[in-house]
């Protein structure tokens, strides 16, 4: 029986790309099973090429490479979602190219997807970082979820599913968040919708290397504008322009309340900072009022 991962490898990610090969080369593979990584590459990127060859290959690890002219995440991923539907396989997956892979994480999601008879997996998502005030931050925006719950979206930074979840389901992800992010959210909350059983997987994680401009106050809170901003564009898509307005203008009251009530009563733990995001969100959430849009993702 066979697996595929997609990995998407973009160019501003490329320094972490030897740890991130590594780490899959020595992923632990369930008896039964053959694994295959599936690269996608934008205008043929010869050094991703040259450096999936040297260490894949002396590790005897299958994998193929897909070129494309195509430019965004969302764009990607697609063609990773094209190359599903003509290539047979039990179980598929997405991971990211800025992670670090525990060498169990394969044999974990197998073991959980079987056992918990689920359709999508995600996992956790943790960040290398040794300064602790941000590893805090970090922290604080993850979502929050217990081992075997039940949730409505997950992200490819960490996904695992079963193929034939996508049969007979014209799902793709959408390019115009590719300057936004949330394309991954979107497209798994739209599955949710079609009645994909999610559930959260603690034991499977992956750690992300973190870009040195991430570790800024200032980048934690666009990130968080952000997250408002592409909140209110999913509502919208998934609900419709008329009921995702109203859900969303709840959820950026609800943001905004949320934000006051904490800073309230910041000097308990972490307040100060969540009732900081929460603004943030809570304005994302309302710059559906103006013209405002992100032009770089974030």
């Amino acid at each position: 029986m066979k697996i595929l991962i997609g990995v998407c490898l973009s160019k501003k990610n490329s320094k972490f790309v030897n740890k991130f090969l590594n780490s899959l080369s020595k992923l632990e593979v369930p008896n039964n099973y053959l694994l295959k990584i599936v690269f996608i590459i934008e205008n043929k990127n010869h050094i991703f090429v040259n450096k999936i060859s040297k260490i894949l290959k002396s590790k005897k690890s299958d994998f193929e490479i897909l070129f494309t002219d195509k430019n965004g995440i969302p764009q990607l991923r697609n063609i990773f979602l094209k190359y599903l539907k003509n290539n047979v396989s039990k179980y598929s997956g997405f991971l990211d190219d800025d992670c670090i892979i525990p060498i169990k994480w394969l044999k974990n999601m197998v073991k959980f997807i079987e056992k918990k008879n689920c359709d999508v997996v995600g996992g956790p998502q943790f960040h290398m970082t040794n300064d602790k005030f941000y590893a805090k931050l970090f922290q604080i925006i993850e979502p929050k979820r217990t081992h075997g719950q039940k949730v409505d979206w997950v992200a490819t930074n960490n996904v695992f599913f079963k193929s034939k979840i996508l049969n007979k389901k014209d799902l793709k992800f959408d390019i115009d968040l590719k300057n936004v992010g949330g394309s991954d959210q979107l497209f798994f909350k739209k599955l949710h919708f079609k009645n994909a059983n999610f559930k959260w997987n603690l034991k499977s994680f992956v750690i992300e290397n973190i870009q040195a401009e991430r570790e800024n106050l200032k980048w934690f809170l666009k990130r968080n504008l952000r997250y408002g901003y592409s909140g209110n564009y999913i509502d919208r898509n998934i609900y419709g322009p008329q009921l995702g307005f109203y859900l969303n203008f709840s959820k950026g009251c609800y943001l905004l309340f949320l934000s006051i009530f904490l800073m309230i009563i910041f000097f308990l733990n972490d307040n100060f900072y969540k009732s900081i995001f929460y603004f943030c969100r809570s304005i994302g959430r309302f710059s559906v009022l103006t013209r405002y849009k992100p032009n770089k993702y974030i």
